[in-house]
């Protein structure tokens, strides 16, 4: 290593301007409990991000290229670039100024390994200066002043933030950006100086994130607020809608943890009871504790306990003693602030601040208003009511009766309003708090007479009243003040003047609303309220208070200057309003409710548990950490490029949906993940699988990626969980994502490509059944059930033309909406699990599959317009456009076999003496080699099968996996051809493969042999039986040519069949011979190796739409066809796309029969089946139709050998119409 004096600066460089500064920024992960405080308490917040000045004032700005550069290779000189530095700020203190103080985090003696201190002498001798002593700190705000009171109420929030340790990756280097723009200047990052992380390891990127909530300075000029408890200087404050983080008791380690996955199947109650409570903060600091025991014990007695628990004047000490206290564990489980006094947990940002507990878990977010420490906390409980989400809103207005104060209520209420319209005009909502609004008419006059305030103002109060009483808004306390009996003590209603009746602020009584109270007269005020807008679903039953005077010893004792009020609402199913034609159309659709009172709904849910049709907690969190790492990763969140140059940031939302989203998800489910963004397939898939490779380190692996006509999807693997990953292009949908949930249907965003439409139709589809189900846990219930019953029974996978999880939720959520409204009169009724499963098998079981299609007509005002093709035996329309068939893999063998299923099991479930433990059987009944009872049944039922055998041998298992999953592809056309030569037999094929012992385990687990089995026997309805000898084996003969030609159909389709890896055969066997083979259900995981990294097809861009600098590809010569010897006849030949369209829709000719020739722009000539030729323009993978060179058949009529052309373009050849030259020569 070179000398310090031989690496050091050629020349000087001053370090004396204040336009630049180097220094170090905490990954931004790490800040947000110190943002959440600099942003209320730092002038520079917006400005600046949290940093560490290493050298400021720096150089100046013409000299940084010339500074970083010998600052870089200082360091890289001097510094081993394997060793990890760390820093750890766990420590708080006060920088004294001559107005006020500034509080700071700064590393402890024990805790600091002299890093910085290092750094900073590299940086100062590379640019030639001597290095001296500095006070290395990380700035979190300032005080107002230098009173006792504000420098103790500043460092108390300091010494709440968790120690903020990070490691060291690289140094920011910030210039100063003067914009005319709300006359203030900014921070931008110049660049930075890396070398500082182990080279294994790749520092994150770093980016302006703090310009992105920028904003002008709080306008302090308009009245009175809260505003002792802020800075004077002023600091810039977000009013952007903000996600908070829901925090969750969790009781094996007695400590309060973030609720990273909200369970949304909660038991839907029907009632419902919201308390609200303001507890007062009556002195800055040193804060008052001696209320506390009293507050809580009021909290926890029977008047205030509540299921939502709104808090207004909530302090840190305060908290973290209420959320501390066992009872208040178990009566609020989850709340939105967890304890500051807890390590890992931060302050709260203001001196009086609004938490809302719970019993059920809730997202939330926070509603700015233009004061700095005012907002809303509004909470959200998904699925809680039927119809939609339940929206609390807990708030704290403005104080005091002035001109200004009474303007700024104002605004607040309609800003808190415009958001629940915006976001949640469909959801009930209640608000509740203390709204702070005069209504005694005796001190509103009084403040007129006296001049304190205008008749604008006055005024002013009456509007906000209104805007509080409309959009069917109502006060729990004006709907029950009739009822009540009883007044609050010590108040005769002759004493009280208008607007004082109910009073929750009432000087004459409290000792503390006295001490408080801002006015002369004393009045009595009804500031705390809990308003609800109903929807037909909540309604007021009740009113109370809690928290009023009681007598100790003589003394009358308060625990705050308020007291509580608590409403009750009972939660009821909205009366649907009809039209006589949407009316008549549920009427034709009955469900008949099937009870069953010998089955209890605690048995099934016993049994579903000992058959592991839930998860259990591990796995619940071990799936949701997956998904939040995916998510982090593909969003680009947490950044894992060495590359240190801002990149522009692509707008991305992910989001889950099946059953992972609707919580039914069992440990062998993947999780079904879709992202929304502005950009095209190509390039998502193209950028989302580069980040995806580079967080191979953290677990994730990349499986397999499935081209297929609905687009691409990555089959991935997160720390084990297996997951798939499918992307919509919507810019629009991106950019209104904040309102996704409460857009109406016919909302012209919706206006997008049938492709987008088509991938964002399943989270759509979701979202408005998770807001119309009657109960999401009885569904739950009935939807595990179903399932288990299916996989027993191998009948569940929807690729084999059976049921999957989306028919499942579709037809079982359309029986219990149905199931749940009374004929006739449409009233609701309750239905638990039991009679739920009963009802929905009966009802498939004599459902008319040829003449109907299941569809929700609740959604569907009329029947959907849906073409039903004859290859459709079974149609299953989920909600939203367009409108698509479900079970389009159906089959009519498959379709009898359900049919038979659904008749078995709803004559099981009508037997009395049936229990839920005898209908799914044992579960110890597996044996060893995972042989069920269904499958053990399978392998006996029938006489004969059709053994589909698979051998692998190749070098990865991606590639087996998809020689696997082609062939399970092609296996339906077997089934229908057989069942077209032998319609009076049943057909029926096992959804899973078998494999035999001998084969598995050879080299290492890496050679695969397994079998599909399809069963065959004569329907025990069909009388029509084979009669002699000579019939039978015609017959036999006429099954071994099908299978024949299937065989032959595999081994020649050169693109997925493979001789030197794989091999494939199909023959006839007996029961005798399967048994003898000790065959096995399959268990192998594919997920367990490494996809093969094949060249990206997403690279291969078409010069159209993308310039490329670089060396143009070779262009291999394109196919030219001979020149025909026979003349060409003169008559017009037809267009491709009239062959086209006639191929695929004339009900004589099966598409699957055809093949397409086509010139590929580079690669010549080239083929592809015409049902995977796209015709939609804005697809992918659509080609222009006048590339189409002929149109032929697969195989010849033998079915061994390539098929005849029946148009071609050049020889003008059309067997098809005729047109052209007709048949050929």
């Amino acid at each position: 290593m070179a000398t310090l004096q031989e690496t050091s600066a050629s020349y000087t460089i001053p370090v004396t301007s204040y336009e630049t500064a180097l220094c170090i920024l905490p990954p931004l992960e790490k800040c947000e409990y110190v943002d959440s405080l600099r942003e209320l308490y730092d002038k520079a917040y917006g400005k600046w991000p949290a940093h560490i000045n290493l050298i400021y004032p720096f150089v100046a700005p013409e000299q940084l290229p010339q500074a970083q550069q010998q600052i870089q290779a200082q360091i890289q000189r001097n510094l081993d670039p394997n060793t990890k530095r760390h820093i750890t700020l766990d420590n708080s203190g006060l920088f004294r100024q001559r107005n006020n103080s500034t509080a700071i985090l700064q590393e402890s003696r024990d805790s600091s390994d002299g890093s910085l201190e290092t750094l900073r002498s590299l940086a100062l001798r590379a640019l030639g200066h001597t290095p001296t002593k500095h006070n290395f700190h990380l700035t979190v705000g300032q005080t107002e002043d230098n009173s006792m009171a504000s420098l103790e109420f500043l460092i108390s929030k300091a010494r709440l933030l968790p120690a903020l340790d990070f490691e060291i990756g690289s140094l920011a280097i910030l210039i100063r950006e003067r914009t005319g723009q709300h006359n203030v200047n900014q921070m931008r990052l110049w660049g930075s100086i890396s070398g500082l992380s182990p080279t294994t390891e790749l520092a994150a990127p770093l980016t302006e994130y703090w310009l992105k909530g920028f904003c002008s300075p709080v306008d302090e000029d308009q009245g009175d607020d809260d505003e002792d408890e802020g800075s004077a200087l002023a600091p810039t404050f977000s009013r952007n809608v903000q996600s908070g983080k829901t925090f969750k008791f969790d009781r094996p380690s007695g400590l309060w943890t973030l609720a990273e996955r909200l369970e949304t199947s909660v038991s839907r109650p029907t009632s419902l009871t919201i308390s609200s409570y303001n507890c007062l903060v009556d002195s800055e600091y040193p804060p008052a504790r001696d209320r506390d025991p009293l507050l809580i014990s009021t909290l926890l007695s029977e008047s205030a306990k509540a299921d939502v628990l709104v808090l207004q004047e909530m302090s840190d000490e305060f908290l973290s003693s209420l959320l501390n206290e066992a009872n208040i564990q178990n009566q609020y489980p989850f709340a939105s602030h967890g304890p500051p006094s807890q390590a890992n947990i931060g302050p709260l940002p203001s001196l009086r601040n609004v938490v809302v507990l719970s019993k059920w878990p809730f997202r939330w977010e926070l509603v700015p208003f233009h004061r700095r420490h005012k907002g809303a906390v509004v909470a959200v409980f998904d699925s809680l009511t039927p119809g939609g989400s339940l929206v609390v809103a807990g708030v704290h207005l403005t104080c005091g009766l002035t001109d200004g104060s009474v303007a700024a209520k104002k605004v607040q209420v309609q800003n808190l309003l415009n958001h629940l319209n915006n976001r949640y005009s469909n959801s009930s909502w209640v608000i509740a708090g203390d709204f702070n609004l005069a209504t005694s008419t005796y001190t509103i006059e009084n403040a007129l007479k006296s001049k304190s305030i205008t008749t604008q103002t006055q005024t002013t109060l009456s509007a906000i009243e209104s805007q509080l009483s409309g959009d069917n808004i109502v006060d729990a306390w004006s709907i029950t003040r009739d009822s009540q009996l009883k007044e609050v003590a010590g108040h005769d209603a002759d004493e009280l003047f208008e607007g004082e009746e109910g009073a929750t602020f009432d000087p004459r009584n409290n000792l503390l609303a006295a001490a408080t109270s801002g006015t002369s007269q004393n009045r009595p005020q009804r500031y705390d309220r809990i308003l609800v807008r109903s929807q037909d679903i909540l309604h007021v039953d009740g009113f109370d208070m809690f928290g009023l005077p009681i007598d100790s010893n003589g003394t009358s004792v308060v625990p705050s200057d308020h007291y509580g009020v608590r409403a009750s609402l009972n939660i009821s199913m909205p009366v649907k309003k009809l039209s006589l034609d949407h009316r008549q159309l549920l009427d034709n659709l009955g469900v008949e409710f099937k009870p069953v009172p010998h089955l209890t709904t605690l048995d099934l849910e016993t049994t579903l548990h000992q058959s592991n049709m839930f998860l259990t907690e591990e796995e619940k969190t071990r799936r949701g950490l997956a998904f939040e790492l995916l998510k982090k990763v593909v969003l680009n969140s947490q950044q894992t490029s060495s590359d240190t140059t801002p990149s522009p940031e692509i707008p991305l939302v992910l989001v889950t949906v099946g059953s992972f989203a609707l919580n039914v998800d069992t440990s062998s489910s993947d999780i079904d993940c879709l992202c929304i963004g502005s950009i095209s397939s190509k390039t998502f898939f193209k950028l989302v699988r580069q980040r995806l490779q580079k967080a191979e380190s953290q677990g994730i692996r990349i499986l397999r990626k499935v081209e297929a006509s609905t687009g691409t999807m990555l089959e991935l693997s997160v720390n084990g969980v297996p997951m798939d990953l499918q992307y919509c292009p919507a810019s629009r949908v991106v950019e209104r994502w904040s309102e996704f949930d409460s857009l109406a249907e016919s909302d012209p965003i919706f206006n997008l490509s049938i492709l987008s439409l088509r991938k964002l139709k399943p989270y759509r589809d979701l979202l408005y059944l998770k807001r119309t189900v009657p109960d999401l846990v009885t569904f739950g219930l009935a939807y595990r059930a179903v399932k288990l019953w299916a996989v027993q029974r191998g009948i569940y996978s929807s690729k084999f033309g059976f049921l999957g999880g989306v028919h499942i939720t579709l037809m079982l959520s359309w029986v219990y909406k149905r199931v749940s409204h009374i004929d006739g009169t449409f009233e609701p009724r309750s239905v638990n699990a039991s009679d739920l499963v009963a009802t929905f098998f009966h009802y498939y079981a004599n459902y008319n599959w040829a003449g109907d299609m299941v569809f929700d007509a609740f959604f569907h005002k009329q029947r959907p317009r849906y073409h039903r093709t004859a290859r459709e035996p079974m149609v299953v329309l989920g909600f939203h456009a367009p409108n698509s068939n479900i079970a389009h893999t159906s089959t009519l063998p498959g379709l009898m076999t359900l049919t038979k299923e659904f008749n078995t099991a709803s004559s099981q479930l009508m037997d009395p003496s049936m229990t839920w433990q005898k209908f799914f059987g044992e579960p110890e009944l597996n044996e060893l080699n995972g042989m069920g009872p269904g499958e053990k049944l399978f392998l006996q039922n029938y006489k004969s099968y059709v053994s589909i055998d698979i051998q692998f041998w190749g070098r990865t298992l991606a590639r087996g996996k998809s020689l696997v999953g082609w062939i399970e592809s092609r296996c339906l056309s077997l089934i229908v051809d057989i069942h077209k030569a032998f319609p009076g037999f049943e057909v029926r094929l096992w959804p899973a493969r078998f494999t035999d012992n001998s084969f598995n385990d050879i080299d290492g687990g890496k050679d695969y042999h397994g079998c599909y089995l399809i069963g065959l026997r004569r329907n025990t309805d069909n009388n029509l039986a084979l009669g002699n000898k000579d019939e039978r084996q015609a017959a036999k003969q006429s099954l071994e040519k099908v299978v024949d030609r299937f065989l032959a159909q595999l081994r020649t389709d050169e693109k997925n069949y493979d001789a030197s890896t794989c091999w494939v055969n199909a023959s006839l066997v007996t029961q005798q011979h399967v048994q003898t083979q000790g065959l096995r259900p399959d268990d192998r995981e594919w997920g367990d190796y490494a996809m093969e990294m094949e060249p990206d097809s997403d690279d291969e861009e078409e010069p159209a739409e993308f310039e490329d600098d670089g060396d143009e590809p070779r262009i291999p010569i394109r196919y030219k066809p001979n020149k025909s010897s026979t003349p060409v006849s003169a008559t017009k030949l037809r267009p491709a796309s009239d062959v086209l369209n006639r191929l695929r829709w004339d009900p004589n000719l099966d598409p699957a029969d055809y093949i397409i020739g086509y010139e590929d722009r580079f690669l010549g000539a080239k083929e592809t089946g015409l049902e995977k030729w796209k015709t939609e323009q804005t697809d992918e993978e659509f080609i222009p139709q006048h590339r189409i060179l002929y149109f032929r058949k697969k195989f010849n009529d033998e079915g061994d050998g390539r098929g005849e052309t029946v148009w071609e373009r050049a020889t003008r050849m059309d067997k098809v119409f005729g047109s052209g030259a007709g048949s050929g020569a």
